[in-house]
């Protein structure tokens, strides 16, 4: 749930100091002093002075009553935990806001802003740079022609504010739930005729955001996606002025609105569009698609679901309107198709996409401008040699959408292809026998809000190839169509679903909490949301820049025992509840008869505290659970709290709660599915290896998964990889692993893989207190070599003692002193310990 933070603000706030006080300085040396009105130069400043401090006065505006909503976001989930389409204000209300009311304002920000540093900047330098008759000149003059361009988007976003009015959809129903119907009316101001009627679409998406800061890229995947086009005199009236009707049926097993986890979230979306004169008509609506406590959830299985996976588990697929049957054709078509002596044939032409492809070509050619100067100014030639790379895959991808074109050629028992520029390629025949399916594949759009993929035409052979045999198809109607055509001819099986690729994995379940819990977040090293520790850790990654050597010499236990708690510290655990005794037969049955969230969050909370009992209830239930738990604030921090138990038969659970929540069963198939992806997926590769480590843990396919974790471990080049690597290898749990961590430990060349290695050894790996104690004499060697580093050294004095428990000065000779004399002393201590008491947090 929402958090309010004063945090966030603050940092929001310090964005608006430079503004503020630039523009504070220079009206202050302005009206003031006098100075600054003798000249252009002065007189640019003066309006740019204005401009800034508008927008950091807005800056600071926005902050504070960015917090009070939050505290009325917070306010409103805290009173319907339960009712997830009640957390919108809007929802609440029976409708769904316009997602461009407040667009019209992000445009006039951004257009002020721009112009505000372009224009000044060229008014200073671009005279004296034509007089010396310098190209660069050219450069300014550029960046001022996109702020007059994003000066006319401002204009247009605000005479479509004007002409539609704060448009919004009005629901029938609250919330619309999988297998009923989406309907509803959108009321908005409508005084003009639309001869062609309002086209609508209703798609389910996928958002899926990697990396964090400058660096993030938001992607959208279209799941589902349903069209139909409602005639102008449907068109009713209503509170605004007119209605338009809405009416879609929901597949039974679709995914619902997921929206745990803000990189990774499961969105419905209504997308209303009409050719109107003048400024079109376009708008679209989030919708709340849930299911209810009324109804229950469908298994989620690779027969039953609207989103299969493929035979991987990993390609997504949409199945939920009945698109395996013959489609209609559209109104509008752009391929061409005509019969040829060789059967029939269709074409599709270059140019088929003028919108895109003129786009395209003015971020080509700004690119190419900017590639210019740098060759042509003192940067240094590495940016030169790389932007000039990245111009070239853009030039290339401009000949492919302006000169680009495709025939596919069906009859005489084949499939002809020919694809390449200005029609020129060599044409590919493929006997019909060989062909596996002929499918329709949507792509995947960067920081798309419409709803609007391009889709293409693949093949699969028999034998395992795939083939893109046309795109830039931009209408997923004609796609299905085409597809349908060429499979009737070709006499293959008609299935026209549209395939969604996507290097992410499959999409949150329904039901099931999505967001990664913040021990993810720290394995792969994506900050889920801005927090107080997130704060923390930016600004000792600050003062670590300034005060690096004194860090290196520091103590090196308060380092491991920070990794080794930074999970907990992250997921922020909630207080345990208090249990007065071990479980009895009455609290069994009373257990039993709970919900599965409710079950597993009291089995894990008393097997944590040490109730034999509960735990094995929860290792016999656990698998049972799967798709039926959410990633709550409680079940966050007993996931935390158990992953460094001081029970090893607690922290196995851990191993199993979290394949459960990933939907992973602990089998031969899971295996499989996780070794395919790790060698197939590099972004996958260091979540598959550390499941894969939980897997083998627990005695599935233990001898592949251990050979595939060493491989990886070692031999990856890809440091991350190798750490999770590692991370996964501790729950092994046999003698072996653990001189192989001692080798990643000794010989790794990346810090964070050491420490993750030596930390396993020493307390967090899944190794009794036996089996680490046959590593201390190794460790003294270790640190008595004389070519060991000193990092390395403090690291093994460390585990030394977090193994041993004995307080022992940091000197070989001492620790060697230590193990002659009490060494065999306690060893017979740990033997007399039950198997799974070992050294943890609690």
């Amino acid at each position: 749930m929402t958090k309010p933070s004063k945090i966030g603000p603050a940092f929001i706030l310090l964005f608006s100091v430079p503004l503020l006080g630039f523009s504070s300085v220079v009206l202050y040396n302005a009206f003031v002093k006098g100075k600054g009105f003798q000249n252009p130069i002065g007189l640019a400043g003066i309006g740019g002075a204005f401009v800034m401090g508008f927008l950091g006065l807005m800056i600071v505006y926005g902050a504070f009553v960015g917090y009070g909503r939050m505290k009325e976001q917070a306010a409103r989930e805290e009173a319907n935990p339960g009712s997830p389409w009640l957390w919108k204000a809007d929802w609440a209300k029976r409708k769904a806001e316009s997602q461009s009311k407040y667009s019209q304002i992000g445009y006039w920000m951004l257009c002020l802003f721009w112009n505000a540093i372009c224009i000044p900047i060229a008014v200073g330098v671009v005279p004296e740079m034509a007089r010396r008759g310098e190209p660069r000149a050219l450069m300014p003059l550029g960046f001022c022609l996109v702020g007059f361009i994003l000066l006319a988007v401002a204009m247009r976003a605000s005479i479509r504010k004007q002409r539609f009015g704060n448009s919004y959809f009005e629901f029938y129903a609250l919330p619309f739930a999988p297998g009923e119907r989406v309907s509803g009316k959108i009321n908005l101001k409508f005084e003009t005729q639309a001869e062609h009627g309002i086209d609508l679409r209703l798609s389910c998406v996928r958002r899926t955001t990697t990396n964090s800061g400058e660096n993030s890229t938001t992607n959208e995947t279209v799941l589902w996606q349903s069209e139909k086009n409602v005639s102008s005199g449907a068109v009713g009236p209503g509170p605004l002025g007119r209605a338009i009707p809405v009416d879609f049926a929901l597949p039974a097993e679709s995914y619902v609105t997921d929206q745990d986890n803000p990189r990774d979230q499961v969105l419905w979306r209504l997308h209303a569009q009409a050719d109107v004169p003048g400024v079109n008509y376009s708008d679209d609506f989030e919708v709340p698609v849930f299911r209810t406590a009324s109804g229950t959830p469908a298994a989620r299985t690779s027969e039953s679901s609207s989103f299969a996976t493929d035979n991987d588990g990993f390609a997504v697929t949409s199945r939920g309107d009945d698109e395996s049957g013959a489609v209609q054709k559209p109104s509008h078509v752009k391929v061409v198709v005509s019969p040829q002596s060789g059967g029939t044939e269709f074409y599709f032409p270059a140019f088929r996409n003028p919108g895109r492809a003129l786009m395209l070509f003015a971020f080509t050619a700004i690119w190419s401008g900017a590639v210019y100067f740098l060759f042509h100014s003192h940067a240094p030639w590495f940016f030169a040699a790389v932007f000039g790379f990245f111009d070239l895959l853009l030039m290339y991808a401009v000949a492919h959408s302006v000169l680009g074109s495709a025939r596919i050629t069906v009859g005489n028992g084949e499939i002809a292809l020919r694809s390449g520029v200005l029609g020129m390629g060599a044409t590919r025949r493929i006997p019909v026998s060989q062909i596996a399916s002929i499918l329709t594949a949507a792509s995947m759009q960067q920081g798309n809000t419409s709803g609007n993929a391009m889709y293409a035409i693949r093949l699969r052979t028999k034998d395992g190839r795939k083939m893109t045999v046309a795109d830039e198809i931009d209408s997923r109607q004609e796609a299905r169509w085409i597809v349908s055509q060429i499979e009737t001819l070709a006499g293959l099986a008609l299935d026209t679903h549209v395939e969604a690729d996507s290097p992410f994995g499959p999409p949150p379940q329904p039901g099931q909490a999505a967001a990664l819990t913040a021990m993810q977040a720290m394995r792969l090293g994506k900050p889920q949301k801005f927090s107080f520790v997130s704060f923390a850790i930016f600004a000792v990654l600050v003062a670590a820049m300034f005060g690096f050597q004194f860090w290196r010499m520091s103590s090196f236990k308060a380092r491991a025992s920070s990794a080794r708690k930074s999970a907990a510290a992250t997921a922020k655990p909630l207080a345990g509840r208090i249990y007065s005794g071990h479980m009895t037969d009455a609290d069994e049955q009373r257990i039993v008869a709970l919900p599965a969230q409710n079950q597993a969050e009291e089995l894990l909370e008393r097997a944590i505290r040490h109730d034999g009992r509960a735990l094995e209830m929860f290792e016999s239930n656990v698998e049972n659970w799967t798709g039926r738990l959410k990633l709550t604030e409680a079940m966050k921090g007993l996931e935390a709290r158990s992953q460094y138990s001081k029970d090893l038969r607690v922290r196995f659970a851990n191993a199993d709660l979290n394949l459960t929540l990933q939907g992973f069963g602990k089998n031969e198939q899971a295996a499989e599915a996780l070794l395919t992806r790790a060698r197939s997926d590099k972004d996958y590769r260091a979540w598959a290896v550390y499941y894969l480590g939980m897997l083998g843990g627990r005695g599935v396919e233990y001898d592949a998964i251990h050979q595939a974790l060493l491989g990886y471990a070692k031999h990856d080049p890809d440091a991350r990889v190798r750490q999770w690597a590692v991370e996964g290898m501790r729950y092994l749990g046999k003698e072996e692993v653990l001189d192989e961590l001692l080798d990643s430990f000794t010989h790794d060349p990346a810090p964070a893989v050491r420490d993750r290695a030596g930390c396993n050894i020493a307390d967090c790996g899944n190794f009794t207190r036996q089996q680490r104690m046959r590593m201390v004499p190794k460790l003294i060697d270790l640190a008595a070599d004389s070519r060991t580093g000193a990092q390395t050294r403090s690291l093994c004095f460390l585990s030394l003692s977090e193994i041993t428990d004995a307080n022992v000065p940091g000197d070989a000779t001492a620790w060697k002193n230590w193990y002659e004399e009490h060494g065999a002393q306690k060893m017979a201590e740990f033997e007399k310990l039950d198997w799974w008491e070992v050294r943890g947090d609690e």
